[in-house]
């Protein structure tokens, strides 16, 4: 059990994982945008998203079962909250669109599990406390979450590198 403990605690961060997750802000930037404008982002965004949660799982998968003495607790983990959890919760508790899920899905692709965990009680909260601003914007009950999205994801990815290259 200790061993699975410390394994939440991995934080080890590569130069491509990096640059992944500016060039998911950038898009998750330009949807947002696009969000507030039109209330949806771009379906290729979506697009773009659901192939990069297909390739981060696939390089995962092959690194911690081929390289790595089998599949480690924390990818078990962090892929069961990804590709499990957060298409139920999101969308058929919180009824939050498909696009944002992906979006959240392919931010967290690349965090550690412990971070992805952090990362679904910072949507949370970010939703409650800043939703008021985005509810102005929006028609109904229908409000832009890309925003929500993107900042925790650009808080995220600060705290993330920061604690992998201090640790």
């Amino acid at each position: 059990m200790e061993k699975f403990v410390q394994e939440l605690f991995i934080f080890d961060i590569t130069p491509i994982q990096i640059y992944l997750l500016w060039f998911l802000l950038g898009s998750f930037t330009v949807a947002t945008l696009s969000d507030l404008k039109h209330l949806s982002a771009q379906r290729e965004f979506l697009h773009v998203w659901i192939l990069f949660v297909i390739a981060a799982f696939s390089v995962d998968f092959y690194h911690g079962y081929f390289l790595n003495e089998g599949i480690k607790f924390y990818l078990f983990l962090k892929w069961f909250l990804i590709l499990i959890f957060f298409p139920l919760y999101f969308h058929y508790f919180c009824h939050i669109a498909w696009g944002d899920i992906f979006a959240k899905m392919a931010a967290c692709s690349l965090f550690p599990p412990l971070l992805v965990i952090v990362f679904i009680i910072l949507i949370r909260l970010t939703d409650f406390f800043t939703g008021f601003l985005w509810r102005r914007l929006g028609r109904g009950n229908l409000y832009p979450f890309m925003p929500v999205v993107f900042l925790v994801t650009l808080v995220l990815t600060i705290v993330f590198v920061f604690l992998a290259k201090s640790l």
